[in-house]
């Protein structure tokens, strides 16, 4: 099934901001930036608000409300994207209930939008 792993077993690690949340893209092929949008996301239930997140591709960093304008920036199927996500409270070794929505709008597709949700139990490292 397309989707079933945006979120891996070992991709949540602690920092001294927060949580960097390893994200794959669901879908089965590379899509430009543009036709990603990350949706609503919880930590252990509390809803973080986009102005504390970023992506972090290519190494490089985007604003989630900016990404609809990277039409040439690539995230390849076989890539990751790092969520980091601003959480104080944050430890290494701990366990959290990671949700996150990701909603893709494929370029060759016109009119599908193709939400996915998840949700995992995490320990980060």
């Amino acid at each position: 099934m397309i989707g079933d792993g945006v979120l891996s077993d070992d991709g949540l690690q602690a920092t001294s901001r927060g949580l960097d949340v390893d994200l794959r893209l669901p879908w089965y092929r590379g899509l430009p930036l543009s036709a990603v949008e990350i949706g609503e996301v919880r930590i252990n239930g509390q809803v973080i608000s986009p102005d504390a997140m970023s992506l972090g591709l290519n190494g490089k960093n985007f604003h989630l409300s900016d990404l609809e304008n990277h039409f040439s920036e690539l995230w390849f199927v076989l890539d990751s994207a790092s969520l980091h996500v601003e959480y104080p409270q944050a430890r290494r070794g701990q366990e959290y209930e990671v949700e996150v929505t990701i909603t893709l709008w494929p370029p060759y597709i016109i009119g599908l939008a193709f939400p996915k949700q998840v949700k995992r139990h995490l320990r980060a490292n």
